[in-house]
């Protein structure tokens, strides 16, 4: 079986990291598969066995997404997009797909849509029967203006065989953000797609801290500022990682103001995951890899979750919904503040280990069960 999955990121990577991480899982059931990326390059999330197409990429302005732009940083024009729109049809009629896979999208990226509506004409031209599905997170975040999820609807309805939902309806149903109507496609709950397995990087890093990482600009700032405030004469030594393509700048900054407390300021590691799995506990971010990774090394966190002047409400839907079920702390970016930070840990810190049992990683492997399935139906092999 042939599978092509268009995917673009536009701020962090976690579109790109989910997208490839089920294209390597296709790919390892023997699939050849085709990742087609239309984010800014990102080694550490790209896909290992999937075949990658590298996009003239696009990034957003800022965490509003008030402008998409393109890779001199301008904003993108007409003329860039359509020279996308024209790689992603090449390859697509190259690969002739049995099954297109579109990440997000009909329940996002709108100002993308031309991409992806090519995308599928291309599909339907080299293959009349190509079974075409939408690759959803666990939460999804609402339009805002008036008549958007109706439209996002129509076109799921008239353009798709279905829907994976990469989430869990135990902790987080998909009703709890986007509710279809029964008539709907239907949406295939696989679980959450993460790294359950990993190897563990030797060294004592980590044991006893406090880890902290956040994404790059002025969100993820505003956690480091509070995360060095509350280490002052605390018991505990910190660990902050900083990601960001300036983040050597923004690294020597913070040392500045460290010297006389308990914190380390790194950049970010490749073994970050071997940091949570030793720590004490971790301030985090609550996007959805962040939060497979606490699910994968049993760590304790505190969630500062992302949410923005425009209201976005995804990572604080998890944090909320980890804080109910682990005892997760949850500290909300209008309360950020050292106090509200040691309030949250001295709590977390006193309360037994979570137990993330109930929460399976193996949504690429349920995903790649679900196309085979619906493959053999379609075309009999």
């Amino acid at each position: 079986m042939k599978i092509a999955i268009l995917v673009t990121h536009l701020l962090g990577t976690g579109h790109l990291a989910r997208a490839a991480q089920l294209g390597d899982a296709l790919a390892a059931a023997g699939h050849e598969v085709v990742v087609i990326s239309g984010g800014e390059d990102a080694p550490n999330a790209a896909p290992r066995r999937a075949k990658l197409v590298q996009l003239s990429p696009l990034r957003a302005d800022g965490p509003e997404f008030k402008a998409i732009l393109d890779a001199d940083g301008g904003v993108a024009d007409a003329v860039y997009l359509e020279a996308r729109i024209e790689v992603v049809r090449a390859a697509i009629v190259e690969l002739v797909p049995h099954v297109l896979i579109t990440e997000l999208y009909p329940f996002g990226r709108r100002k993308l849509r031309a991409e992806f509506l090519a995308a599928i004409e291309a599909a339907r031209g080299v293959r009349r029967d190509v079974l075409v599905y939408s690759s959803i997170r666990d939460i999804l975040q609402l339009p805002r203006k008036a008549g958007r999820k109706e439209e996002a609807e129509a076109r799921f309805a008239a353009l798709y065989d279905g829907a994976l939902f990469h989430g869990d309806s135990a902790l987080i149903g998909m009703d709890a953000s986007w509710a279809l109507e029964a008539s709907a496609p239907p949406v295939f709950e696989t679980g959450y797609i993460g790294l359950a397995e990993f190897p563990l990087a030797d060294g004592a890093d980590g044991v006893g801290e406090i880890i902290v990482a956040a994404g790059g600009g002025a969100v993820g700032d505003a956690i480091f500022e509070a995360c060095i405030e509350a280490a002052q004469g605390g018991r505990h030594d910190w660990r902050i990682l900083v990601g960001g393509n300036d983040r050597e700048s923004r690294i020597a900054g913070f040392r500045r103001r460290v010297e006389a407390a308990p914190v380390v300021v790194e950049a970010v590691r490749p073994d970050f995951r071997s940091l949570l799995s030793r720590c004490e506990v971790a301030v985090l971010q609550c996007g959805y890899n962040t939060a497979m990774d606490v699910v994968a090394t049993g760590a304790r966190a505190v969630f500062c979750p992302f949410e923005g002047a425009g209201g976005e409400t995804e990572q604080l839907t998890r944090a909320a919904a980890f804080a109910k079920r682990f005892g997760s702390g949850l500290v909300r970016e209008r309360d950020l503040c050292a106090g509200t930070l040691n309030c949250a840990l001295g709590t977390v810190l006193s309360a037994p280990a979570p137990r993330y049992e109930s929460i399976a990683l193996d949504g690429a492997a349920r995903s790649v069960a679900v196309l085979e399935q619906a493959a053999l139906e379609r075309f009999g092999a």
